[in-house]
């Protein structure tokens, strides 16, 4: 898994951030996965990544009518940066599960599952406090800093056992949910699509 230090110089910083984008794609053919994904997130350059993810996750506020989205969505892509930088994942992919999980509500709350990343809290509060020892309790969790380092390890844990991506969202959710799934990618390929079109 590729690692970030967020203290290289820029080069290294841009060829670190290529190498996670060679490794989605590599880590699908050696899996023998049934899809191919495209991960542009982290090539796309922290500025642009950001953006773009915040108008993703703004975007997906909309219905909930929630104060300033374009600020707290930009707070929240600049934590989607530093978590994928810290555990190896595609940016884009961690705001789509965003966008679709929790439509970018910090407060989010569906049965177990808590926040940005809707993190299932009965299945992983045991690591959680020891990993993060910053979260002790679920309100910690529920804070989205806390909530997108932890998802976003979960994630991570999650790919490393997974076919394939889609495996991987599945173990993540908890549920074999193809639909869900499509959304997610969906969202993804629109962030793709959008870097694409500024590296033009």
């Amino acid at each position: 898994m590729v690692r970030f230090s967020g203290v290289d110089p820029a080069w290294k910083r841009a060829s670190v951030a290529l190498a996670v984008a060679l490794a989605f794609v590599l880590f699908s053919a050696v899996a023998g996965a049934s899809e191919e994904r495209e991960f542009l997130g982290a090539a796309a350059g922290r500025r642009l990544a950001i953006r773009i993810m915040s108008r993703e996750i703004s975007a997906a506020m909309t219905p909930w009518k929630i104060p300033r989205p374009v600020r707290k969505a930009t707070d929240y892509s600049r934590h989607v940066w530093d978590a994928c930088e810290k555990y190896g994942l595609d940016p884009f992919l961690v705001a789509a599960l965003i966008c679709v999980e929790s439509e970018g509500r910090a407060d989010a709350v569906n049965q177990s599952r808590v926040g940005l990343m809707q993190v299932n809290v009965q299945e992983n509060m045991g690591w959680i406090t020891r990993h993060f020892p910053q979260v002790k309790t679920v309100d910690h969790l529920k804070k989205p800093r806390n909530n997108v380092m932890a998802g976003t390890f979960a994630l991570s844990v999650a790919m490393e056992g997974a076919g394939g991506v889609r495996e991987a969202l599945y173990d993540y959710l908890g549920v074999n949910d193809e639909r869900r799934v499509d959304r997610i990618f969906a969202v993804v390929d629109r962030m793709n699509i959008a870097a694409r079109a500024a590296g033009k």
